[in-house]
């Protein structure tokens, strides 16, 4: 095939990838709310562009101003909000947009990077399965800069690779260059600062290795100082408001992920006052190496055996046996790297050791000092994207053995990649476009539309969706969008807060509430209010706590806001 034919094969190739994802985010925008596409988390980005396209500055509710989001995304989104016309619609729609164009950029970029160790085909077929596997279609349609930051890292390695790393002595523009594009990945997500850890160790040890001389290693301070350029003003931006390098939502994350230990089964009740313990910690790590079955290429052997599992009614067993495959296949994929190290064929690989050290400190950085129970497949999308580029090598490798083998062992293995490929179409396409509603937020926030009064102010949690959609003066109370909150939070003083903020209704899940405020029981009915399901298969388990008389002036019975919450402790 020609230069020319292999181009225009590219291009359709591309133009397919973006076509299924643009197809899946442009899904009714109750579906993508429901069936857990968007995240609650995503309306706190778009509402605080929002609220900054409108003038109400950096705040979720146009009153506490918050750095609790990614910078760059946000920012990015301001101009869609500013010509929306005031459509709380159509901004989704172009933001999802832009996140599949990130996704469709990213799959060129992992075919390309794993072509300059493995053959097309096995770098075709790897980007391929990135593309279309279920956990990058629906990170591309979250909402959230997931899919632009690791666009971003896969741009970074790329040019280190192929611009930076393969020259003995780079000269200054790339490195600033190179420097610009990790304080963009910075900007995008900050544990981009990682990223920039591990890039400039491995740059360090290259030159040691090249015997580099000094005037060359000195250079290479170009790059930490485009970092600073880039990403040095938000940095400001940020320690002046928080007093703290951690955005408001990364403080909150960590806060949250310990007072909820008990809710996910990680430890004590109540972790927040007294830090992590080891049975926390153990836990955290636990759950963290299991988000790791997700990974493209082996995702669908796992939910192949997690259905095989229901069908059956032996879910223990299939869930057994899904933890000891996956731990060997671990251990097979360790060992394969090693041994790659000593073969001269094969070696050239290593140039990616940066990206595992990176997926490493990020692990780490999870699993033992952040945590984040609700987030871990978002926060580990780098190592997807990583797992998809070392598929490739795989594939390769498992190709290269093959071809020496007998027929009748070749034929086993395509029909083995056959049923693989049936199974992986079909999970891809139900995963993009099933219709199971798990999430409540959406059919909340029209609740709170239809049962609150427009002057009333509501206190929620999880507010994200609610924030954005509810025509009404929406409190963040977990602390993510409101550093007020979190230190209420972080004090024991949260029903002081509420009474100071004048909220009126307490709304989310009961066991959210129980967690900050007390058990519900304690309630009158008339003061908590069980909400419908709506669209959802089961209960949704939120309830609504007013705390102030519905009627403009109390009766001589009725109790204070303060003495109900109090009641409710």
């Amino acid at each position: 095939m020609s230069r020319h034919h292999r181009a225009a094969a590219a291009v359709g190739l591309l133009l397919v990838v973006f076509t299924f994802h643009l197809t899946v985010v442009w899904q009714d925008i109750g579906i993508l709310a429901r069936n857990g596409f968007l995240y609650d988390d995503s309306f706190y980005a778009f509402q605080v562009a929002r609220n900054i396209a409108a003038g109400h500055g950096m705040s979720f509710d146009g009153l506490h101003s918050t750095t609790g989001f990614q910078p760059l995304y946000v920012f990015m989104l301001v101009p869609v909000f500013l010509i929306s016309g005031g459509d709380p619609v159509l901004p989704i729609y172009i933001a999802l947009s832009l996140l599949a164009v990130c996704t469709t950029l990213t799959a060129w970029l992992v075919f390309s990077i794993a072509r300059r160790y493995v053959g097309r085909n096995a770098s075709l077929a790897a980007a391929a399965i990135w593309a279309f596997s279920p956990i990058v279609t629906r990170q591309t349609a979250n909402g959230l800069e997931t899919a632009l930051a690791a666009g971003l890292i896969a741009l970074v390695a790329w040019y280190y690779l192929t611009r930076v790393r393969s020259l003995t002595d780079p000269p200054a523009r790339r490195l600033v260059v190179l420097g610009l594009l990790l304080g963009a990945t910075v900007l995008a997500r900050i544990d981009g600062l990682l990223l920039v850890l591990a890039l400039l160790l491995d740059a360090l040890l290259v030159m040691r290795r090249r015997r580099t001389g000094a005037p060359a290693v000195a250079r290479l301070m170009l790059v930490p100082l485009g970092v600073l350029v880039c990403y040095g003003p938000w940095f400001g931006v940020n320690l002046a408001a928080t007093g703290s390098p951690l955005q408001d939502s990364g403080a909150a994350t960590r806060f949250l992920s310990l007072a909820y230990s008990g809710y996910f089964r990680h430890g004590a009740a109540d972790l927040s006052q007294t830090g992590p313990d080891a049975q926390f910690l153990i836990s955290h790590v636990e759950h963290s190496v299991a988000t790791l079955k997700v990974i493209p290429s082996v995702h669908v052997i796992f939910r192949v055996l997690e259905k095989a599992g229901q069908i059956l009614g032996a879910r223990g067993a299939f869930r057994l046996a899904a933890g000891v495959l996956g731990w060997l296949l671990m251990l097979g994929a360790g060992i394969l790297v090693a041994r790659w190290r000593r073969d001269p064929r094969r070696a050239q690989r290593r140039e990616l050791d940066f990206l595992l050290l990176f997926s490493l400190l990020l692990v780490l950085s999870y699993s033992l000092y952040v945590f984040g129970s609700f987030f871990f497949l978002r926060y580990y999308y780098p190592l997807y994207l990583l797992a998809g580029i070392y598929g490739a090598f795989f594939l390769q490798d498992a190709w290269d053995w093959l071809r020496v083998r007998s027929r009748t062992l070749r034929r086993a293995a395509l029909a083995g990649v056959a049923v693989y490929a049936a199974l992986f179409g079909y999970f891809s396409y139900s995963q993009a476009f099933r219709t199971y509603p798990i999430y409540p937020f959406y059919d909340v926030a029209r609740w709170v539309e239809s049962n609150t009064a427009p002057g009333e102010t509501i206190g929620v949690f999880q507010c994200g969706m609610i924030g954005y959609f509810a025509d009404r003066r929406i409190v963040n109370l977990d602390g993510k969008v409101n550093r007020a909150a979190h230190e209420a939070l972080r004090e024991g003083c949260l029903d002081d807060y509420l009474c100071r903020e004048g909220i009126d209704v307490i709304l989310d899940h009961s066991r959210i509430i129980e967690i900050f405020l007390g058990h519900v029981s304690r309630i009158s009915s008339a003061a908590c209010i069980q909400l419908p399901r709506g669209a959802l298969p089961q209960p949704s388990g939120w309830v609504a706590l007013r705390i102030t008389p519905i009627a403009a002036g109390a009766g001589a019975g009725e109790e204070t806001p303060r003495a109900i919450l109090r009641r409710v402790r």
